[in-house]
Order: C-alpha cells, then structure tokens, then sequence
C-alpha cells in the first residue's frame, strides 16, 4: 500500500459515501436503492449497476470492475477514479479481493472534487493530477452522468 493503514482507516472515517452503514434509500418501498456506473475517460457508460440494498457498498464497484476485466486483454492497465478510490484499493488488498494479475494492472484515484476532503497523505497520493497516468482527468463523468439523469427521479 502506498498509505499507511491508520490513514485509510480514517479517510475513510471521514465520508459518507465510505460508509456502508450510511443509508440514503429505503428497501422498504423500492427493490432498487440506486445506480452505481462505470463510466469510459470519454463519460461513455459502459456498465449499469441496479443498487438493490441501501447505503453505498463497495461491491458494486467491485462487481463492475471484475466485469471490465473479463472484456479486456491481460495486458490493460486500468484507471480508476472514484469518490473512494483509496478506501476501494485498500479493501482489495487487505480481502485479496482480486488476485495479483489484476490488482498489477489497476491504478486507483480518487475523483478531483472528492480529493479535498480526505485526509493529507489521500490527498497527494491518489489525486488524479499528480499520479502518473492520469493526464488533466478529473473523474467527475459520474457526477455528470447523474446530473443529465436527475429528471427522471420524481418519476422513479
């Protein structure tokens, strides 16, 4: 790891959406709680996640990111922005949630308007401008995404 655990643990702490005890939706009404996306550097979606239990739990990510993974030849590098980037990287580590072949080739960041709010070490090790590969990418197609798909909440 390129943090110190101590550090991990309290980033993620300090955010709710690492927080999988963090309830936004109910499952009492609606089966589906949510979205979560996997979205291309060009904010082209290339995957869609039904959220079926509530609060923000990283296996959503992880099922997606298995995904990509069975649709890309075995020398890809992946970058990956997200709101927990280093929280996510951690856990995959620390469960062995992926094996090494994989792990080798994933590059975790953390989203340039989520970077701020995480303690300093996340700061400079996972923001997205100051890791190599990531070029001037802010990580915010999501946020896009979900700013265009907002009208159709009411409805939902």
């Amino acid at each position: 790891m390129r943090v110190p655990i101590s550090v991990l643990d309290g980033c993620g702490d300090s955010f709710h959406a690492a927080d999988e005890k963090c309830k936004r939706g109910s499952t009492h009404f609606f089966a589906d709680t949510g979205l979560t996306a996997l979205l291309c550097h060009h904010d082209h979606v290339l995957w869609l996640v039904n959220m079926t239990s509530a609060g923000e739990k990283q296996h959503y990510a992880l099922v997606l990111l298995k995904h990509l993974f069975e649709h890309l030849p075995t020398t890809t590098t992946v970058g990956l922005l997200c709101d927990i980037g280093c929280k996510l990287e951690h856990s995959c580590h620390k469960w062995k949630l992926f094996d090494e072949g994989i792990l080798s080739r994933l590059k975790f960041g953390i989203s340039v308007f989520h970077a701020y709010g995480h303690q300093w070490p996340c700061q400079i090790v996972y923001h997205p401008h100051k890791c190599v590969g990531f070029g001037l990418s802010d990580g915010e197609q999501c946020e896009q995404l979900w700013s265009s798909l907002k009208m159709l909440i009411p409805i939902l």
